[in-house]
């Protein structure tokens, strides 16, 4: 049976999965990496993070190596990388990486601030869909240029980073490109006008390849890096979340998705480039040809979990499981979280804002134990996808698609459940929460043409089953939406 290997670099670590044409996961082995992190002295709330991509490939290599394993099979048709968005690699004259950044490598604050003055915020947010450039690689590229003697030679993404350390071709594609603050998602090309206004030099962007292109052939070094033949087909993929939106089938205009992971974007497919007249919600290509996204985004849900999780239930293996269990067991409604999940606001970058947790006051017999603690978490996270799926309906309009609902947080039947409660309707949940990888396989089954297009290749391999709210739960869950949503706007006006 034909498969795809897929490489996977997220904002917590590595991960590689093995797919069949069925869309069915057959394999995946993950490992979290750790950041170079150093507080800047200049600006103190500002963290640098950075990668050493020796270290980083290493992992790759590992993960793939054990899926494979695991998957026992000898078919692999193409290999394909995704990642999280906004990290890059920037390379120098001979081809060696000389800075890689995750998503979190706040450096270049100072020269965000340059860019919304040089540019203007609007014209900025016309360009590329995004504003507040503050973490994405165009800063990074120009504090680079101006605290660093070596030469920079060219700007990867990611997963870009991925397909030249996997076959030394240097190509990017429209989806993660978006997220460099140097594209114009609308032409879905590289911006003229930002490359002459901030002197990036054309030559250090990458040729732009259509998602689900064959643009390579494994290296005999990467081979073995892998587990895989020599000369293995190397294609393009994308940015994670709009392979999760690929991957729980969102195809068409008017489709809705919540990849529910480290952060959880909520998006909707749309047929030409939209924009938020509060220039707030981000705009972006899909991994379609001619179609794109706009997002709001309910910030740290899984990051905020696992925090917790560890705290109150402990970090071992069975944390998860017990957790849940835990949670279960609570009363619905009767805490309130605001650690983690939040209404998108690019507009204010707030590092004063507080975080709480509200339970009725805890005399001797009320005591909240971590049941309870978890529990306000995950109806946190529900609330918080409403409150960001509101934000895009008042400008796309109401939505007739059922929201789709994927990524690694909808393994918890718990917090499904409770999103199709606070929600009101039905949801569509993705059979593997491994979305994003089917998404990329996608992508390759119809780029190898097993599939005669990519909306084939997601109608053949992207299956959900229908998840209703409980009648018994609405009553509870609209009034603890309710509540959460006005004690969030009384906390977002405050500071700590």
């Amino acid at each position: 049976m034909p498969v795809v290997l897929v490489l996977d670099a997220g904002t917590g670590g590595a991960k590689c999965s093995v797919v069949d044409h069925s869309g069915a996961v057959r394999a995946t082995a993950a490992e979290r990496w750790e950041y170079e992190v150093v507080a800047n002295a200049l600006v103190p709330m500002v963290r640098e993070y950075a990668f050493d991509p020796d270290r980083f490939w290493q992992t790759i290599g590992r993960c793939a190596r054990r899926a494979l394993s695991q998957a026992a099979t000898e078919e692999v048709v193409g290999v394909v990388t995704t990642s999280q968005r906004e990290g890059c690699v920037f390379l120098d004259d001979a081809g060696k990486e000389v800075y890689a950044g995750p998503n979190l490598d706040s450096r270049a604050f100072m020269e965000g601030l340059r860019i919304l003055e040089e540019l203007g915020a609007s014209r900025l947010y016309q360009i590329t869909g995004h504003t507040a450039p503050f973490i994405f690689p165009l800063a990074r590229y120009l504090w680079f240029r101006a605290n660093d003697e070596r030469p920079l030679s060219k700007l990867l993404m990611i997963n870009d980073w991925m397909i030249y350390r996997a076959c030394g071709e240097i190509v990017s594609e429209p989806s993660n490109a978006t997220e460099s603050m140097i594209f114009d998602f609308r032409e879905r090309q590289w911006s003229e006008e930002v490359c002459r206004l901030f002197e990036v030099d054309p030559a250090a962007l990458a040729p732009i390849h259509p998602n689900g292109s064959v643009v390579g052939a494994l290296s005999p070094t990467a081979a073995v890096d892998l587990g895989l033949p020599e000369g293995t087909p190397i294609y393009t993929g994308g940015a994670d979340t709009q392979c999760g939106l690929l991957g729980v089938g969102a195809t068409t205009p008017g489709d809705v998705a919540v990849t529910l992971g480290t952060t959880s974007p909520v998006q909707c497919v749309v047929a030409e480039p939209c924009l938020d007249p509060a220039e707030n919600l981000w705009a972006g290509c899909h991994v379609l040809p001619a179609s794109w996204v706009l997002e709001s985004n309910a910030g740290s849900t899984g990051d905020a979990y696992e925090w917790l999780v560890g705290l109150t239930i402990g970090t071992d293996e069975g944390r998860h499981e017990r957790a849940l269990t835990a949670a279960q067991a609570a009363a619905p409604f009767e805490g309130f979280s605001y650690i983690g999940p939040r209404i998108f606001d690019i507009n204010k970058t707030r590092p004063d804002l507080p975080g709480a947790l509200f339970f009725p006051f805890p005399a001797l017999q009320l005591r909240p134990g971590p049941g309870e603690l978890v529990r306000s978490l995950i109806e946190s996270v529900a609330c918080a996808v409403r409150a960001n799926l509101e934000q895009l309906e008042r400008v796309v309009g109401s939505f007739d698609a059922t929201l789709a609902v994927g990524g690694g947080m909808s393994r918890s039947p718990l917090l499904v459940q409770t999103v199709a409660d606070v929600l009101g309707r039905p949801i569509r949940l993705a059979d593997t929460a491994e979305s994003t990888a089917v998404g990329c396989a996608a992508l390759t089954f119809a780029g190898s043409s097993f599939y005669a297009g990519v909306a084939e290749a997601a109608g053949a391999m992207c299956r959900s089953t229908e998840i209703t709210p409980d009648p018994e739960s609405r009553e509870a869950a609209e009034a603890g939406y309710a509540k959460w949503r006005g004690v969030y706007d009384v906390l977002d006006g405050m500071s700590i």
